[in-house]
């Protein structure tokens, strides 16, 4: 049996959608926590998070960067369509909703000031205007087709980190606001085991 190593900090941020993917798939894998930056030299390219692949061979397949791992194992365990421009589409999502958790992540992590919560709240209303209308089309409430794709699975993820973060108005999402959206979040939250892919720290 095909099992990994996803190598990363003991928090959700980037590894969470890999961690994910391979939680409610079945997949067997384990957390490997990095002595960091000791460790940094060991991974391709200094960079974390790092997915090793084991095949039942022993033979191992690693892959580095977070949107070439998370869009290796959506594609592989069918969270990405199989037509090559609906998952271009699909994956235009994805970026959009990674573009934004970057500049949440900016604010509320790196910078702290009036210019980078003014680009984020610029970011995250634009971003519910146009996804809000996006899902609000869509007959199943997912981005594409009748189940969950990448960027539902990443939605889901971005939108439980805002509602827990301190500051409470970084959270624009609601189900008065965007209803559409809301819904896609139950949905994917009622996917089972989902949230056992959080880090135990991350729901505290």
């Amino acid at each position: 049996m095909t099992s990994y190593i996803v190598t990363y900090f003991p928090i959700d941020g980037f590894a969470w959608a890999a961690r994910t993917i391979l939680t409610i798939s079945g997949a067997e894998y384990k957390n490997e926590f990095p002595d960091w930056p000791a460790d940094k030299t060991k991974t391709p390219f200094g960079r974390l998070p790092v997915l090793t692949e084991i095949s039942p061979d022993g033979s191992k397949f690693v892959l580095a960067e977070i949107d070439a791992i998370d869009a290796y194992l959506a594609e592989k365990y069918g969270y990405l369509p199989k037509d090559i421009k609906d998952r271009a589409t699909v994956m235009q999502y994805y970026y959009q909703i990674r573009d934004l958790s970057e500049s949440f992540s900016n604010h509320i992590v790196h910078f702290k000031t009036d210019k980078s919560l003014e680009k984020y709240v610029d970011r995250i209303e634009t971003f519910i205007e146009k996804h809000e209308d996006i899902l609000a089309k869509s007959k199943s409430g997912y981005y594409f087709g009748d189940s969950p794709t990448l960027p539902d699975l990443f939605l889901y993820y971005i939108y439980n980190a805002m509602s827990h973060v301190e500051d409470k108005s970084l959270n624009h999402f609601s189900e008065e606001k965007s209803p559409a959206i809301s819904r896609l979040v139950s949905q994917v939250g009622a996917i089972p085991n989902i949230n056992k892919s959080f880090m135990p720290t991350a729901q505290s």
